[in-house]
C-alpha cells in the first residue's frame, strides 16, 4: 500500500513514526510504503524523516505517484476547504482513498467528499477530525443497525479546560492564560471560545451518525465568551458545573454552555479531556478521552488506516 502523507507537521511526524513503530506488530502495516510528504514547501519524494523538498507540489505528483492512500495531516482552511478539498476529489478520481486529520473540508462539504469517493468506488477516512484517537467516529462504525436519535458531547479540550479552572475559581483571563502556556490554546483561540471548533465536529458526527446535511454554517454557536464568573459560583452552589456542550438530535445543532448535574456523564469530564454520548434506539454509549494532541490525531489517522486494509472503513 502506497501511502502519500499531506502536511507534515506535528501530526504528519507523528504519523510516520507510528507506521514505523508498528510495522512488525501489526499485519495490515507491513507492506505499507510512504512514498511522499507534502508541505506548504513543496514535496518530499520517498520515505525520510527529515523533510526535503525535491519539486514544487501539484496535483499531478497524485497522478506521477500513484498513492493508493492520501493521508491528509496539514492544518484547516474554514474558508474553502483548500487545497485539501481538491487534492481529495483529485485522489478519487485516481482511485485513491483518504484519510483525514483536517477538519475544514468535511465540515464544510461533507456530502460532496462523500459522493465523490463512492462514484469512484473509494473510501474515507475521519476519525482523527473528531476527539483524535479517542474513538468517536470509529465508535459508530460498530453500531450497525441501530438508529441515531442523538448525539451530546464536550469537543474542545480548551474551553473544557478554561471552564474547568473557573469551576476551582479561576478567572477566565487567568484560565485563558494558563491555556496558552500548557499548549492547550492556540495564540488566537476564536475558533475554540465562540464554539466553532467543537461545531466543526458536531457537523462530520452528525453527518455520518444521522445522515443530516449540515455545514459548519447550520450550527447555532454560543462559545463560552459570555459566561461570567458568577454564573460559574451560582452553577456550582446549586450543584451542577458549566460545560460546552455540542448537540445534535438531527433537526438542530448547537454548540452552547450547559450547567450540568451530577447524574450528567458530562459533569465529571475534566482539564482538556473530551466525551462523547451517543443515544440509539437500542442504548446510549457514553465514551471518554483526550481530544487532542498530535501523536492521538496520528493514532486516528493510523487507526483508519488499518481499518481500510481491513476493508472495515466503510462509507455513510
Amino acid at each position: 500500500m502506497r501511502i502519500l502523507i499531506f502536511g507534515y507537521g506535528k501530526v504528519g511526524k507523528e504519523l510516520r513514526a507510528l507506521i514505523h513503530e508498528r510495522r512488525g506488530e501489526v499485519p495490515e502495516l507491513s507492506d505499507v510504503q510512504i512514498v511522499a510528504t507534502v508541505t506548504r514547501r513543496g514535496i518530499s519524494l520517498g520515505d525520510r524523516d527529515a523533510f526535503v523538498a525535491d519539486e514544487p507540489f501539484s496535483l499531478d505528483h497524485l497522478e506521477k505517484l500513484k498513492p493508493d492512500v492520501v493521508i491528509d495531516t496539514a492544518s484547516a482552511n474554514y474558508e474553502t476547504g483548500e487545497p485539501s478539498l481538491s487534492l481529495y476529489f483529485r485522489a478519487f478520481e485516481l482511485g485513491a482513498s483518504v484519510i483525514t486529520t483536517n477538519k475544514a473540508p468535511l465540515a464544510l462539504r461533507f456530502w460532496d467528499i462523500v459522493e465523490r469517493a463512492r462514484k469512484n468506488g473509494a473510501t474515507l477516512g475521519f476519525q482523527g477530525t473528531v476527539m483524535s484517537g479517542t474513538p468517536s467516529v470509529n465508535l459508530l462504525r460498530v453500531l450497525p443497525g441501530s438508529r441515531v436519535r442523538k448525539i451530546r458531547g464536550i469537543l474542545n479540550g480548551t474551553t473544557n479546560y478554561i471552564l474547568s479552572r473557573m469551576a476551582e475559581g479561576i478567572p477566565f483571563a487567568s484560565a485563558l492564560a494558563e491555556a496558552k502556556q500548557k499548549g492547550y490554546a492556540e495564540e488566537d483561540p476564536t475558533l475554540d471560545l465562540n464554539g466553532f471548533d467543537a461545531g466543526a465536529k458536531l457537523v462530520i458526527l452528525s453527518n455520518f451518525a444521522m445522515r443530516t446535511r449540515l455545514t459548519v454554517r447550520d450550527v447555532k454557536l454560543e462559545g463560552i465568551v459570555n459566561l461570567k464568573e458568577e454564573d460559574v459560583a451560582k452553577a456550582l452552589r446549586e450543584g451542577k458545573k458549566p460545560k460546552l456542550v455540542a448537540q445534535s438530535d438531527g433537526k438542530e445543532a448547537t454548540v452552547r454552555v450547559q450547567l450540568v448535574s451530577q447524574s450528567d456523564p458530562l459533569y465529571s469530564v475534566d482539564g482538556v479531556e473530551n466525551a462523547l454520548s451517543v443515544e440509539t434506539d437500542v442504548q446510549t454509549i457514553t465514551i471518554r478521552g483526550p481530544g487532542a494532541g498530535p501523536r492521538q490525531a496520528a493514532y486516528g489517522a493510523l487507526s483508519d488506516l488499518i481499518l481500510l486494509k481491513r476493508g472495515a472503513l466503510l462509507l455513510p
